[in-house]
């Protein structure tokens, strides 16, 4: 054999080794690669349209939760209760919805856990009145249209409770928000609880105003998540991963607004200018925020709850009282 051929021989066999050591390490990368997918924690979260909850999918689409070893799914369940449900038949891993709905539902059975606070209303909620009626206390006598056993309620007991007065001192027609806003822009009663953007269209008729707002209820409510309390407690090292990419969220939306913005607006499939128009009626919670609103026995998401537990009973569409220490409690944990 000649020494060109014995160098070609070698240059092969050095080529075939070569491409199965490149082979293999490929396999090797793909299997850790699925494996990793494989080893992903995968977690369901149900919300409805609201704004409020848009950095979530800040958090998903800009890696945050696979950073943090997480598979997260966002998907819109516009019914509270459908969500709750959902959950409770194992579909779902967490919901957010308003802390008051969760006093509601666990007063009910649900046996919830609150993982951290998302935002709270700054506006975005409120009464229309005509134009006659100067204050809430004038309300009394008056017809309202509000949703029964819902936010909305709770807002204008609140409200009532302020000016001297009682839910039983203003004619309640039940009916949904949006349909309380579109009432009372049709003339059809004197005044309706409802929501964005049915404050600023009644506000725009010659004979509404917007007669209170959440802009001077700071604190009353508040959207949040949570979870049915065996999965939050035997995945806390994962629902604090899922809280600390939740608020590198948050962190994104101060630093790159545009593009938050954008984010957001397409997926709860709505304008830029949309939302950015409604921005100034919601505050979003930042993890210092958290950390006050969760600390201590008697912190302020204790007391909401207490609240709120305390009035759903107080009208009859809650069995018990929920035990607030434990709705909020794995949240204050979450906060640090």
């Amino acid at each position: 054999m000649s020494t060109e051929d014995s160098r070609q021989k070698q240059r092969w066999g050095t080529s075939m080794k070569l491409l199965k050591g490149l082979a293999l390490a490929g396999v090797i990368a793909m299997s850790a690669s699925w494996n990793a997918a494989d080893a992903a924690e995968k977690i369901s979260v149900a919300h409805s349209t609201w704004i409020g909850y848009g950095a979530l999918y800040i958090a998903k689409e800009k890696g945050f939760f696979e950073k943090a070893g997480l598979d997260v799914n966002l998907q819109i369940i516009e019914a509270s209760s459908d969500a709750i449900a959902a959950m409770q038949g194992g579909q779902i891993n967490i919901v957010a919805s308003t802390m008051d709905n969760f006093a509601l539902f666990t007063g009910n059975g649900a046996d919830l856990e609150v993982l951290t606070a998302l935002d709270e209303s700054a506006g975005g909620d409120g009464i229309v009145a005509k134009k006659e009626i100067a204050t809430v206390a004038d309300l009394k006598g008056k017809s309202v249209g509000v949703q029964k056993g819902s936010v909305s309620q709770f807002l204008l007991a609140q409200a009532l409770n302020k000016a001297g007065l009682k839910l039983e001192d203003v004619h309640v027609i039940d009916m949904k928000s949006g349909d309380a806003g579109a009432a009372f822009v049709a003339g059809s009663v004197d005044a309706a609880v409802t929501w964005q953007p049915w404050l600023s269209k009644a506000a725009a008729t010659d004979f509404g105003k917007i007669l209170a707002d959440t802009s001077t209820m700071p604190g009353l409510i508040v959207d949040a998540l949570a979870a049915k309390s065996d999965y939050a407690n035997g995945h806390k090292t994962e629902m604090k991963a899922f809280v600390d990419a939740y608020f590198e969220g948050i962190a994104f939306m101060g630093t790159n607004p545009a593009e938050a913005h954008e984010i957001i607006a397409r997926n709860l499939k709505m304008s830029t200018e949309t939302l950015e128009g409604t921005l100034k009626d919601v505050r979003f919670f930042t993890k210092q925020d958290n950390v006050a609103f969760f600390s201590g026995d008697r912190s302020p998401a204790f007391a909401l709850v207490s609240q709120a537990g305390g009035f759903y009973q107080k009208i009859g569409v809650l069995r018990s009282t929920p035990d607030a220490a434990k709705v909020v409690g794995i949240a204050g944990e979450l906060a640090k």
